[in-house]
């Protein structure tokens, strides 16, 4: 049995040893910081120097009270500066809406930024999927690079036709007496049956079959965990939501049908030599079929799957749905895209079509940069380094990030501030692209040699869509006042959805 002066001892000892190594560790930063002339940064105030959870709380209530993106800009404001620290369960992060910190960590400085620690490293993320190319860093991430990124090249996004049919069916459960639709499920199922087709060669087309877009469902719930897991950090032994664990368990069920069937074509075609095909007798050329050629583990095989699937998974949906939200706010602008959908003809629809149509082009720009699908991009510090600017009292002095530091550079907050973009920063106005030259400053899918391969892809479907439906209708109304409120899952979908209706 201890007695009580021994426990009281061995209290007395942790916190002794506690405030030494925080005292040898403020030692430690402060010599790393003046060495690399970096002045201290604004501080989030918080009566809980050792886990911050007055942040923590405030955090909390913004997303429960769907407020994150109101959240964010405040505490920016209540800083009064574009970059400042914050006490997060006891890791320090640093917030930037600097898009020279974003250059220089998306780039000059890419070797002291990793996504590992803060992903898989401390299980994050690992329940899930594992290392793959948005979850890992080095050798691995270079071999997970190459493995997707010749299928998201030219040719993989330039195919429209594969998007012809999907858009047949989409476009025939929109009604054409003028009577509101809600176009986030409708797009969120179109995506399902585009990625489907598209990673599988086997489209589930729940678009037609409603009932069968249960995976779509299940991802929200997966994501809306992943969101948890990514900001509990240390404290993830917390995190023990059965349901959770329950739609990992199907997504994994759904998945493994595909990479199984994938194997056994693999393994018949080498037997009988001839090549695996599609029901349609269309010989396979899926994106999960170039990657089982390549990597003989199934587990592997579908965390190189999932490292897609995740980052992509809505992406396209949610920008698109909140493109038609924007657009039926504003008539004038779906006219001129309109007229440049009836100028382009009855001739076939091109890639190449698709990018000479200049007004469409800003107005997916003017979206994106308004309505962001990913607010930051978060990183790991692996080594003491300085990014750029943000410090000082003027702001320009360059910025200490210590090794265990995590750096988030907001996206949203660069996308909307005047300084960057105009007092008109907060207005969707395509025009604006007319002599734009955004730089850093608009970076919706990242930068440098991480960017999204799928880049390309997101805005080409986007803008088939927006052509196809405007070429089916003349504008389109908006049928809910609300404003625009984020609900956040690993990214910001629309609370309340996007219901407008369409005249022909």
């Amino acid at each position: 049995m201890y007695t009580t002066s021994t426990i009281l001892a061995f209290l007395g000892t942790s916190i002794i040893y506690y405030v030494f190594r925080q005292y040898a560790e403020y030692l430690r930063y402060e010599r790393a910081r003046k060495s690399l002339g970096c002045p201290p940064l604004s501080q989030y105030p918080s009566w809980d120097p050792i886990f911050g959870i007055g942040y923590v709380k405030a955090m909390l209530k913004a997303l429960k009270e769907d407020r994150f993106l109101q959240f964010q800009s405040e505490t920016y404001a209540a800083r009064g500066a574009k970059v400042w620290t914050a006490n997060f369960l006891g890791n320090r992060m640093v917030y930037s809406s600097e898009p020279q910190n974003m250059k220089a960590m998306s780039t000059s400085h890419k070797d002291a930024f990793a996504v590992e620690p803060i992903r898989i490293a401390n299980g994050a993320i690992t329940p899930f999927t594992g290392p793959g190319v948005s979850s890992s860093d080095g050798a691995k991430w270079q071999a997970s690079r190459d493995l997707v990124k010749p299928y998201f090249e030219r040719g993989g996004f330039s195919n429209l036709d594969r998007l012809s049919g999907h858009m047949d069916r989409l476009i025939d459960k929109i009604p054409r007496d003028s009577s509101a639709v809600d176009m986030q499920p409708l797009f969120q199922r179109w995506f399902l049956d585009t990625s489907t087709d598209f990673l599988f060669g086997d489209s589930i087309n729940s678009l037609e079959h409603p009932e069968r877009d249960w995976p779509q469902r299940y991802m929200m719930k997966v994501q809306a965990g992943l969101r948890v897991r990514l900001q509990l950090s240390s404290f993830l032994f917390l995190h023990r939501d059965k349901k959770w664990f329950a739609a990992c368990k199907r997504i994994h069920e759904f998945l493994d049908g595909y990479i199984n069937k994938a194997y056994q074509d693999l393994e018949d075609e080498k037997n009988s030599g001839k090549a695996a095909v599609y029901a349609s007798g269309k010989p396979r050329d899926d994106f999960l079929w170039t990657i089982v050629k390549r990597i003989s583990d199934k587990l592997e095989c579908r965390n190189e799957l999932t490292a897609v699937w995740i980052p992509s998974n809505e992406t396209t949906s949610i920008f698109m749905s909140n493109t038609i939200y924007a657009l039926a706010r504003y008539p004038e602008i779906v006219a001129k895209i309109r007229k440049e959908v009836l100028d382009y003809g009855d001739k076939p629809l091109t890639f190449e079509g698709l990018r000479s149509m200049e007004y469409l082009r800003w107005t997916i720009n003017e979206s994106h940069r308004l309505y962001p699908v990913s607010l930051q991009t978060v990183r790991a510090c692996v080594k003491d380094t300085a990014l750029p600017t943000g410090g000082g009292k003027d702001g320009k002095s360059p910025i200490f990030c210590a090794k265990g530091d995590i750096v988030h550079c907001n996206r949203y907050l660069m996308h909307r501030d005047p300084d960057l973009w105009g007092p008109d920063a907060e207005e969707f106005r395509p025009e604006r692209w007319k002599t734009a030259r955004p730089m850093w400053k608009f970076v919706p899918f990242g930068g440098g040699p991480r960017i999204c391969p799928a880049h390309v892809m997101v805005d080409t479907e986007c803008s088939y869509a927006i052509f196809r439906i405007l070429r089916e209708f003349k504008t389109i109304e908006a049928r809910d006042d609300r404003p625009y409120t984020a609900t956040m899952r690993v990214g910001p979908s629309s609370k309340y959805g996007c219901k407008v209706a369409f005249i022909s």
